[in-house]
C-alpha cells in the first residue's frame, strides 16, 4: 500500500534531525518552479493587533528576486527568487480545480494570486473583499474584527491599483501579517535578516521576520483540517493501530485518491464514507503530508526516447518509424519517482541513523547540476527517470521503491504502470556500469558498419544504449518493459527468447523493400548484437553471480538455443578460418554465416552486373524472406548464378565454405522453422557485418547516415522543449 509507505517516509523526517524551515520547505511550494512568478510582486499587508484601533497598512510592493542573465545562446530571461525570503511566506499551488477559487485549508494567511485576480484588485475593492472572504475562513491562524475586513480590502485594492501592468500575464502573492502576539506567525525584529518580510510601517525601525517553528504548526493545523473535512470520528488509526480521534486520510498532499475517485474502493467515491475506510491520526496524517510532499518533490518525466519506444509496436520496424514520428504532446506523459526506505524501522530509533537517513533523503531531493564531479550518483540510466543518489544511501540498510504512473494527478486520475519495491540501491550503480560498457559495444558496431558515422551519431547511440529501460522496452515491447525492469533489479534471469523474435520481426518488416531500408536493418542489426552483449554480461556479473553465493549452479547462457559466439570470432570462423574446420553450433550460427557468404558473394555480383543480387534474385516480387527462402532461393543458387556470367569467378575456398553451409542446413533442419525469428536476425547481422574491414566497404550507408542525423537534429531541439 503506498500511502503506508509514504507514512514510513515522513515519519523519521519528522521524528527529529530536520528544522520547521526545512519541513516547510517540503510540504510548500516556495521552491517549485511553477511558483517563482508569484514572488515578482509581493503585497504584504501589516494588520494591527486586537483591540488597538489601528488600521491595517501595506508595505510597498516587493520584488523577491532577479531576473537571470542570458548565456551563450540562451536569450530567454527567467525569474530567479530570493527562496530565504519565500520560505517565510509558505503556499501550496493548487493542483485541481480552478485555481481562482479557495481550495483546502491555508496555515498562515498567505494567498498565490492570478492574473485575473491583480486585474480585478486594480479596479474594485469589492474584488478583493470576495476573494478574502472565502479564504480567511478556510484560514485557522488568523480571526479579524469586522472593523479591519472592512478597511483591509480598501487598502490592498489602492496599494495594487499602483502597479503597472503589461499584455503579460502577471503574478503575485498576498500576505497577511499580524504581530505582536507570542503565539503569532510572525513577530518584530530590531535587525533585518535574510529571512524578514519587509520594514514595518506601523513600527517604524522594526521588521517583520517569520517564526518558523510557529507557522510549521499552523500548517500542520490547516492540513488535519483537510482530513477531517472529509470525516472524522472516534477510533484509532489504520497503520499505527493508535489515537483516539482519527481522521480520513484524504490530503491535497496525495490527491491520488481524491474523493471524486470511483473505483472499487470502500468509498467508492461517496465522500461521506471516505472516513470508513482508512483514517489516520494527528501524527500518521503529518507523516503522510510530508511523505507525499516528497514523493512529489522526486517525481520526475521519463526520458523521452523511452517513451517512444513504450508507445511503439515491438515486432514491426515500418510501424515503428511510423510511431515515432508522432509528437510527444500526443503520448500519455509517463512518470516516475524513486523513494528511500529502511529495511527495519527499529534502526531509526537511534538518532544518528536517523540523521543519516535523513540526509540521504535531502541529497536525494537535492537534484545537482548533472556535472562530471555528480554525474556517477545519477541513476536515471537505470530508472528512465532522473534519481539522484547519494553516498548516504548506498548501504544494505536501505531500500528503493520505484513508482511509474501517468495521468492527470490534479484530478486523481492516476494509471499506476508498475511499483518495483525492494531495490537495492547498489544494484543501480551494477546495472548502469554494465550498460555504460555495452554501450561501447553499440558505438563500436556502429563505426564497423558505418565508419562514416558523425560524431553526432555516435553520440546519439552511446546515449540510447546507456539507458536500461530503452533498451529492454525496445527488446521486449512496452506491454512487458516493466516486468523486465523489476526482473533485472531483482537479478534475475533474462531470457533471449521474446528479444529475438521481436528483432528478426522487425527485420523481416524490411526486407520487402531493401535495399532502401538498409540503414534500419543495420540498425536493428546493431541493436540485436547489443542486446545480446547486455544480455550475456547481465546474466554472468548479476546472475550467475547472486546462484553462486546462494549455492545454485550457475547460470550458463550457452545452454540457450539461439546463443552464438561473439560476431567476431564467428565472422572469422566463416570468412578466414580453414573451411574444414567450419561448423555451426546452434540455427543462428548458421543463419550468420548464410548472411556473410550471400553478402561475400552479392559484392562480386554487383561488380560483374551492377545490382544487388539479395534484390534480383532472392527477394524477388511476393517472396517472403524465410529460412528456407535464404537457403534454396540465396545460398543454393550461388553457383548456378556465377556460371552465367564469366566475370563471376568463385575460388574454390568460397565454394567448399557455400558447402558445408549448405550440409549444415540437412544437420539443422529440424530447428530451422521453430528458430525462425532467431534465423533472420542473425542472417541479417553477418550480413551487415561481412566486409567491414575491407576498404570502402560501407560507402552505401552513407547517404541513410546523414538523413539519420538530419533527424537527431530535429529530436534534439524537441528535446530541448520537452
Amino acid at each position: 500500500m503506498i500511502i503506508e509507505d509514504l507514512i514510513r517516509l515522513g515519519r523519521p523526517l519528522l521524528d527529529g534531525g530536520m528544522s520547521a524551515g526545512e519541513i516547510l520547505e517540503l510540504v510548500s511550494d516556495v521552491n517549485n518552479k511553477g511558483a517563482k512568478n508569484f514572488f515578482r510582486h509581493v503585497f504584504v499587508v501589516e494588520l494591527p493587533v486586537k483591540g488597538s484601533g489601528t488600521e491595517p497598512v501595506t508595505l510597498p510592493m516587493q520584488v523577491w528576486g532577479q531576473d537571470s542573465v542570458p548565456e551563450g545562446k540562451t536569450k530567454k530571461v527567467t525569474f530567479l527568487p530570493d527562496s530565504k525570503r519565500a520560505l517565510g511566506v509558505p503556499f501550496v499551488l493548487p493542483t485541481g480545480g480552478n485555481p481562482l477559487h479557495p481550495q483546502g485549508r491555508y496555515g498562515v494567511p498567505v494567498y498565490p494570486c492570478w492574473d485575473r485576480h491583480l486585474r480585478d484588485f486594480r479596479e474594485s475593492s469589492d474584488a478583493v473583499r470576495h476573494f478574502l472572504e472565502g479564504r480567511l475562513d478556510r484560514t485557522s491562524s488568523i480571526t479579524l474584527e469586522e472593523r479591519v475586513r472592512a478597511s483591509l480590502a480598501d487598502v490592498i485594492h489602492q496599494r495594487i491599483a499602483e502597479l503597472t501592468v503589461s499584455d503579460n500575464k502577471i503574478l503575485g502573492v498576498l500576505v497577511l501579517v499580524q504581530c505582536g502576539d507570542k503565539s503569532a506567525p510572525y513577530a518584530y525584529s530590531d535587525q533585518p535578516s535574510n529571512y524578514d518580510l519587509g520594514q514595518s510601517r506601523l513600527h517604524p525601525g522594526k521588521f517583520i521576520v517569520p517564526r518558523f517553528e510557529l507557522i510549521l504548526e499552523a500548517v500542520w493545523v490547516a492540513k488535519l483540517a483537510e482530513g477531517a473535512s472529509m470525516g472524522i470520528r472516534d477510533g484509532t488509526c489504520s497503520i499505527c493501530g493508535k489515537g483516539e480521534r482519527v481522521v480520513s486520510s484524504y490530503c491535497k498532499a496525495w490527491p491520488w485518491a481524491l474523493p471524486e475517485w470511483n473505483c472499487p474502493i470502500p468509498q467508492g467515491g461517496n465522500e461521506k464514507l471516505m472516513v470508513e475506510g482508512i483514517v489516520l491520526d494527528a501524527p500518521c496524517y503529518r507523516a503522510l503530508t510530508l511523505g507525499a510532499s516528497v514523493f512529489g518533490k522526486l517525481t520526475k518525466v521519463v526520458h523521452r526516447d523511452i517513451m517512444r519506444e513504450l508507445f511503439s509496436p515491438a515486432a514491426d520496424r515500418e510501424g515503428k518509424n511510423v510511431a515515432f514520428r508522432r509528437k510527444l504532446n500526443d503520448l500519455p506523459t509517463i512518470r516516475g519517482s524513486a523513494y528511500l526506505l529502511p529495511i527495519h524501522e527499529q534502526a531509526l530509533a537511534e538518532s544518528a541513523v536517523r540523521e543519516a537517513f535523513i540526509s540521504g533523503i535531502q541529497g536525494m531531493l537535492s537534484f545537482p547540476p548533472k556535472t562530471s564531479a555528480v554525474l556517477d550518483r545519477y541513476m536515471d540510466a537505470v530508472t528512465g527517470f532522473d534519481v539522484f543518489l547519494p553516498e548516504e544511501v548506498e548501504t544494505a540498510d536501505y531500500r528503493l521503491t520505484l513508482v511509474y504512473f501517468h495521468g492527470d494527478v490534479g484530478r486523481g486520475d492516476v494509471h499506476l504502470r508498475a511499483i518495483i519495491q525492494d531495490v537495492i540501491p547498489s544494484m543501480l550503480r551494477q546495472l548502469k556500469e554494465i550498460a555504460r560498457i555495452t554501450s561501447e559495444t553499440a558505438v563500436a558496431l556502429l563505426r564497423t558498419i558505418s565508419p562514416s558515422a558523425s560524431d553526432r551519431l555516435v553520440a546519439y547511440y552511446r546515449t540510447l544504449y546507456c539507458s536500461v529501460p530503452y533498451v529492454l522496452a525496445r527488446a521486449y515491447g512496452g506491454s512487458h518493459v516493466w516486468n523486465q525492469i523489476e526482473k533485472s533489479l531483482r537479478r534475475q534471469p533474462l531470457d533471449a527468447l521474446r528479444p529475438t523474435m521481436n528483432a528478426g520481426r522487425r527485420m523481416n518488416s524490411l526486407a520487402a523493400r531493401y535495399p532502401d531500408t538498409r540503414f534500419d536493418l543495420n540498425d536493428e542489426v546493431i541493436f540485436h548484437l547489443t542486446f545480446l552483449d547486455f544480455l550475456s554480461k547481465y546474466n554472468r556479473q548479476v546472475v550467475s553471480e547472486l546462484r553462486l553465493k546462494e549455492g545454485q549452479l550457475d547460470f550458463d547462457e550457452r545452454s540457450l538455443p539461439m546463443a552464438m559466439r561473439p560476431w567476431k570470432e564467428l565472422l572469422s570462423a566463416v570468412s578466414e578460418a580453414s573451411a574444414e574446420d567450419l561448423h555451426y553450433n546452434s540455427v543462428a550460427e548458421l543463419a550468420f554465416g548464410c548472411g556473410v557468404l550471400i553478402r561475400q558473394f552479392g559484392r562480386w555480383y554487383w561488380n560483374a552486373t551492377g545490382k544487388d543480387f539479395l534484390r534480383h534474385r532472392v527477394l524477388t516480387f511476393g517472396t517472403d524472406l524465410s529460412p528456407d527462402t535464404v537457403w534454396k532461393c540465396g545460398l543454393a543458387k550461388v553457383f548456378d548464378v556465377a556460371a552465367r556470367y564469366d566475370k563471376l569467378r568463385l575460388s574454390e575456398d568460397f565454394r567448399k565454405r557455400v558447402g558445408v553451409t549448405l550440409a549444415e542446413f540437412d544437420r539443422l533442419q529440424d530447428g530451422l522453422h521453430a528458430n525462425r525469428e532467431a534465423f533472420m536476425s542473425a542472417f541479417w547481422s553477418g550480413h551487415a557485418l561481412q566486409g567491414y574491414d575491407k576498404p570502402g566497404s560501407a560507402s552505401s550507408e552513407t547517404v541513410a547516415l546523414r538523413s539519420l542525423d538530419e533527424a537527431i537534429e530535429s529530436n534534439g531541439s524537441e528535446r530541448s522543449n520537452q
